[in-house]
């Protein structure tokens, strides 16, 4: 499970930048939450602070009720843009985190790998955009970690391949009993897979609760309505009509 207690992180001292602040939320073990957020909301910031990449300004993060940095094994994160050893290959990055997670599963790797149409033998270097997050992705599912993050994972995927990583995620959360935390700029990317689902705007969590729960508070209006409403997006609006007169 994770826990997350009033967290703040400012760059550049007491007058800096505040990337996230006072950010309160649980996820749970068995589930898959999804944060939502426009771009620079804080949502990347939130999750590298959750795994221990950065140290928090205040606030405390707790991994099955411990604080502190991950424990080995326990903990995967899959960014945006997936970092990769130099010249590797996805059969020498499974060698390179076999030997850190103990849950580790060359069989569940493999079959993601053909599912995904990606060579295990070919120099990642080589992949698209798309490509190499799929990689990314393959690694932290055959991990077992407890605790998976995923940061805009669906960018660069096609319809077919968006599918099935969702029934993928969910099937992990329960078989696994794993916490998995999944960001995304587009609420249809995430909705139909979260039970629980959050929303950071103007680097605060200003909406979070379970699906079913959001649905149940807000009768006949869709979810993406739900969170125009809590978020700014309104203020960004223009008379389209009128812009190129």
């Amino acid at each position: 499970m994770i826990e997350v207690f009033s967290l703040t992180k400012r760059y550049g001292g007491h007058r800096g930048f505040i990337a996230i602040e006072d950010i309160t939320l649980t996820v749970r073990d068995g589930s898959v939450f999804g944060l939502v957020g426009y771009n620079g909301a804080g949502k990347t910031t939130l999750l590298k602070t959750i795994a221990g990449i950065y140290r928090p300004t205040s606030g405390e993060v707790r991994l099955d009720g411990r604080v502190g940095p991950p424990r080995t094994g326990e903990l995967f994160i899959v960014a945006d843009e997936p970092y990769f050893i130099s010249q590797a290959t996805p059969h020498t990055m499974a060698r390179f985190y076999r030997g850190y997670y103990p849950a580790w599963s060359d069989d569940v790797y493999l079959k993601l790998l053909a599912a995904f149409g990606l060579d295990e033998r070919a120099r990642i270097e080589g992949f698209s955009k798309g490509m190499a997050r799929q990689c990314g992705i393959a690694l932290g599912l055959a991990s077992g970690a407890k605790v998976l993050l995923l940061d805009e994972s669906f960018d660069g995927l096609d319809l077919f391949k968006r599918r099935l990583l969702k029934r993928i995620l969910r099937a992990y959360a329960r078989t696994c009993n794993a916490a998995v935390m999944i960001t995304s700029h587009n609420l249809l990317e995430i909705e139909d897979i979260a039970d629980d689902l959050g929303m950071i705007d103007g680097n605060h969590l200003v909406f979070s609760g379970t699906t079913e729960d959001i649905r149940q508070s807000y009768p006949g209006a869709s979810l993406e309505e739900i969170f125009l409403a809590q978020g700014n997006g309104d203020a960004a609006i223009l008379d389209v009509e009128a812009l190129f007169a």
